[in-house]
């Protein structure tokens, strides 16, 4: 399985199962998010989970009454609220607008981010391009100054 591999290459880990993924303190998915991961109430104070993998019309890797519960961020509310997991919580009227912070806002100070280490959190990314764009440039501007490992994506 080419998750391990990279996994433990980078020094994480893979949870074989969902309880597993539950014990874990950070949590990225990177489902095919048709089926709710977590349901309501399974998340514990001090967690958070990054959703990657519900980024389509369909998917859902979180329960809307847990989204709900979390203090929530997203990369841009217009996108998120209509392409994301975060759909699903608008579309049952359990989050609004003022219940989600866009993570450049908490860059710039202008919206809170974690406010305690029991705050359960949830990033629900559905990915920009300029996100994408500045992690390239990042990576050419680093890369030859770290010892990464070759990965084959074959």
């Amino acid at each position: 399985m080419r998750a391990t591999e990279v996994a433990k290459r980078v020094g994480a880990g893979v949870a074989d199962s969902r309880d597993e993924a539950l014990a874990a303190d950070v949590v990225v998915t990177v489902t095919p998010g048709r089926k709710v991961v977590f349901d309501e109430g399974s998340l514990r104070p001090g967690q958070h989970v990054s959703l990657m993998g519900a980024d389509g019309p369909g998917k859902q890797e979180i329960a809307a009454g847990e989204l709900a519960r979390v203090h929530a961020f997203c990369d841009d509310w217009e996108q998120a609220s209509h392409n994301g997991d975060l759909v699903h919580a608008v579309e049952a009227g359990v989050v609004t607008r003022g219940h989600v912070a866009q993570l450049g806002d908490v860059l710039l100070g202008t919206a809170d981010g974690r406010q305690s280490d029991r705050d359960i959190t949830i990033f629900d990314s559905t990915g920009l391009a300029i996100q994408d764009l500045a992690i390239a440039l990042a990576a050419i501007e680093r890369v030859d100054d770290m010892a990464l490992p070759d990965i084959d994506l074959t």
